[in-house]
């Protein structure tokens, strides 16, 4: 079974709202965009965030929690 490590915030160079606005100005780049979740696992920022008009349309964003870059996104 793999064990899962989990980070708190204060392990992070990157701060939970640091994430969320490396997101939003990522994403504003060809969608307007409203509400947002983080979640830190393994070193990781996992951003969800409401694109466009409909709540139901998402994308998320990985970034890395020391650096601030993003990973991926979907």
């Amino acid at each position: 079974m793999r064990k899962i490590h989990r980070l708190d915030e204060s392990t992070s160079k990157i701060t939970k709202q640091q994430a969320i606005d490396i997101t939003r100005k990522f994403l504003e780049q060809h969608h307007s965009v409203s509400s947002a979740n983080a979640v830190l696992r393994e070193g990781k920022w996992f951003v969800t965030m409401c694109v466009g008009m409909s709540k139901s349309d998402t994308r998320q964003v990985r970034i890395d929690a020391n650096t601030g870059k993003i990973l991926d996104y979907s």
